[in-house]
């Protein structure tokens, strides 16, 4: 569900019509987020450690409306929820993609999440769903703890879904941090709404961690 904003009236409406001029509108921000808590939980429990971070990845976007936001056909629309999508790597190292759907509970959000990967791994389809808005796309990549992240473009059609990428944890003065890349339509938000995610995705990280 979503709503479509008038865009002659946006209070964006300058800064939207600039960066929609550009070739690659995206802009990519990398920080390092404090994943102690959570990393310890998912232990105890017997969770897994990176879906349990797209849930509260995805649960810090819902609070942030710029980051529902797509265009569609020259259109922008504001979507009430969006659901996460990531790659899935294959024992042959191709990979594919996997669509998962958003709950209110950490527990069922992973033990659903974990039966639609085992499924793709089997089916091993390909699909990019071009035609589906309310998502976002993630990527983990726990082999490097990388500063910066750049993703592959198509110019000449508008693309407007944020790309989260999760990078591999390390060892930092007792804690346990893990670079997390944000690359985002400048048309559509903008640093400031990349620094309010990180904030959020701390606080979610932190306090999923006592459920």
């Amino acid at each position: 569900m979503y709503q479509t904003l008038d865009t002659t009236t946006w209070k964006r409406r300058d800064v939207f019509q600039f960066f929609r001029k550009f070739d690659d509108p995206f802009f990519n921000v990398s920080a390092n987020v404090d994943v102690t808590r959570l990393f310890d939980f998912c232990k105890k429990n017997g969770l897994s450690f990176s879906l349990s971070s797209i849930y509260c990845s995805t649960r810090a976007i819902a609070h942030i409306e710029e980051f529902r936001l797509r265009l569609v056909g020259g259109e922008v629309r504001c979507y009430e929820v969006v659901h996460p999508s990531l790659t899935v790597l294959h024992d042959d190292e191709t990979f594919s993609f996997c669509y998962l759907e958003m709950q209110d509970d950490l527990h069922r959000f992973v033990h659903l999440g974990r039966e639609s990967v085992e499924q793709q791994l089997r089916t091993r389809h390909l699909e990019p769903g071009d035609d589906v808005h309310d998502k976002l796309h993630y990527s983990i990549m726990p082999w490097v703890s990388f500063t910066a992240v750049k993703h592959a473009r198509r110019f000449g059609r508008e693309e407007s879904v944020p790309k989260i990428v999760f990078g591999k944890i390390f060892a930092e003065n007792g804690q346990w941090k893990m670079p997390v890349s944000v690359e985002a339509n400048h048309a559509l938000m903008d640093g400031l709404h990349v620094g309010r995610y990180f904030e959020l995705f701390q606080q979610e990280l932190d306090v999923s961690s006592t459920v």
